[in-house]
């Protein structure tokens, strides 16, 4: 599965966002295991930093 990762996602995982951050978790748990292709736009690293 291929997902593209919204700037508020990331955001939500960084700053351990209530009540987001278990999902934006659970996403990125998937990325790591490989079971999701993660992507994000290229001022989604502009907007985080």
């Amino acid at each position: 599965m291929r997902v593209l990762f919204d700037t508020n996602i990331l955001l939500d995982a960084l700053l351990a966002r209530e009540p987001f951050l278990e999902n934006a978790a659970f996403l990125l748990d998937g990325v790591e295991s490989g079971k999701i292709a993660g992507f994000m736009s290229a001022t989604t690293v502009t907007n985080v930093n």
